[in-house]
């Protein structure tokens, strides 16, 4: 189990330093190509930095990309627009939580279609089951809704309890029911992707 300094449990979810993590678009089907990766950390929704890599799509270098970009940051955790970026690029939130030591939440709009994405890996990758346990490592699905007047969102969490997460979420949700470092990293990781037309994200 990874341990977390107890700043986590007397910062208010505003306070706290937070990684948004987000993809760029790319053109499907195009084979050879790579996507923009981006962080951005936030406190008090004010910008603090944003680094931005690249990672190959359908690839497996996501998780290493990451990292990178994230060394020598000083933050509390971290959030990402699902487990799955440039495609199929997968991150392993179990291990990306161990490696840090620090929690990590991982954001949907819409509620993961794990069957879908099964079959898809299934139908298009030959260590398709590797991935597949990349999916199901994350774990339990969870709900919240940060603003009534919004749909819900899907969370999963590794490295702290789903009840701080929900707390995180909702202090977090300023604009919209998305989190800003969620919000800002897909608004700039969008804006700095040298593709327009019909793209992918």
């Amino acid at each position: 189990m990874v341990t977390f300094p107890s700043r986590l449990r007397r910062t208010g979810p505003l306070d706290l330093e937070i990684v948004g993590v987000d993809d760029g678009a790319f053109v499907p089907n195009r084979r050879d190509q790579r996507a923009i990766l981006l962080t951005v950390l936030l406190r008090r929704a004010r910008i603090r930095a944003i680094r931005v890599g690249t990672i190959e799509v359908d690839g497996n270098d996501a998780a290493d990309v990451l990292q990178e970009l994230l060394r020598c940051l000083r933050y509390d955790l971290v959030m990402l627009s699902g487990i799955s970026f440039g495609g199929f690029n997968l991150i392993d939130i179990c291990k990306l939580a161990h490696d840090l030591r620090k929690p990590v939440i991982v954001i949907s709009g819409d509620k993961p279609n794990n069957r879908a994405v099964r079959a898809a890996l299934r139908g298009h990758f030959d260590d398709w089951e590797d991935r597949w346990r990349i999916v199901r490592s994350a774990g339990k699905l969870y709900s919240c809704k940060p603003l009534k007047s919004e749909p819900k969102l899907y969370f999963e969490v590794k490295g702290t309890k789903p009840k701080f997460a929900r707390q995180v979420i909702a202090g977090n949700a300023l604009i919209s029911r998305l989190p800003e470092p969620i919000r800002v990293a897909g608004i700039l990781a969008r804006g700095l992707s040298p593709y327009t037309g019909s793209i992918s994200a």
